[in-house]
């Protein structure tokens, strides 16, 4: 034990000397060419030199550049939806007026190429000019008077979620409010009542229009998180049964009008009950019958023993 704390203190010892050793030969190589200083002085500026500042690993994120799509024509993305990423990825370059020109020309394909290609120079080196000429050829060629018949007229589909409808409606609005001479000044309040007016389950709608009773300045968002809240608890669908212990007068007209055709369980009823009814009645004849036999039997032995005594006398 002794030993090993030895060799301990030795290797301490040989470390201390070699880290004063360091420092003596930094501190020389410190001082100025030509300067020669004493043992006193190499020792002061030794004991006074600066420690080593040390060293960090600085890391540099350089931000990916935004990838833009290439525009067809009548084929895949929409013009207007391009138009928000070029004009994105032109945003996250910090291109010149003419470098955007040439940026967006580059991310051409097909016949719109070569609807850009065709054009004056002073357009092919406008961007703003460029994206006018593709929106005009290329937009919604739909009257504002259809825009908004087909907006009012569309209805949650069979098969459809929440989340789909409620991006139709926002598509179709985004169509109208681009149309309107004047724009849509109130297209949120539209879109809000479009979508509870207009969704499948009865009982659901009933839901959201309570909730936008006690909330008037509820947007389509905040109805359709409430009607996603309400399928998850499983209040869909329930709605509230009508009381059939007093039928309505309009059921009871409808019944004598037009009678309702009988349902498979109904026609099951009636056929079973009709052959209740035969037994019964096949029941009832063997009754009579058997009934009959036993009154001629009793006829027919009473009459025997009279004709025998009309024969003896």
């Amino acid at each position: 034990m002794a030993s090993e704390l030895q060799e301990l203190k030795e290797m301490v010892e040989q470390l201390r000397m070699d880290n004063e050793r360091l420092r003596r030969e930094q501190a020389a190589l410190s001082q100025p060419t030509g300067v020669v200083g004493t043992g006193d002085n190499q020792s002061a500026s030794s004991s006074s030199a600066p420690q080593p500042t040390p060293c960090y690993d600085r890391l540099l994120y350089v931000p990916r550049e935004w990838k833009c799509p290439m525009f067809r024509g009548l084929g895949g993305m929409g013009v207007a939806e391009w138009i928000e990423e070029v004009r994105a990825s032109v945003r996250a370059r910090h291109l010149k007026s003419i470098d955007q020109a040439y940026f967006i020309y580059d991310h051409f394909e097909g016949e719109a190429k070569n609807e850009i290609k065709f054009r004056p120079a002073s357009d092919r080196e406008d961007p703003e000019k460029i994206l006018s000429i593709l929106n005009d050829l290329y937009g919604c060629s739909q009257s504002y008077v259809s825009l908004q018949e087909a907006f009012f007229s569309r209805r949650q589909l069979e098969g459809e979620s929440l989340q789909e409808y409620s991006h139709a409606l926002f598509r179709l609005m985004d169509q109208v409010v681009a149309s309107a001479p004047n724009g849509v000044p109130n297209s949120d309040i539209l879109l809000r009542d479009q979508f509870i007016e207009n969704v499948l389950d009865p009982s659901l709608r009933r839901v959201l229009k309570q909730s936008v009773r006690s909330n008037s300045v509820a947007t389509l968002l905040d109805v359709r998180s409430e009607a996603l809240r309400c399928e998850r608890e499983g209040r869909v669908g329930e709605g509230r049964q009508r009381s059939y212990s007093v039928p309505s007068l309009c059921a009871v007209v409808t019944s004598r009008a037009h009678p309702a055709p009988p349902t498979s369980i109904e026609v099951q009823k009636g056929s079973s009950s009709e052959m209740a009814e035969i037994k019964e009645m096949l029941k009832r004849q063997q009754e009579q019958l058997n009934q009959l036999s036993q009154q001629v039997s009793q006829m027919q032995n009473a009459a025997r023993p009279r004709s025998r005594s009309r024969i003896d006398l």
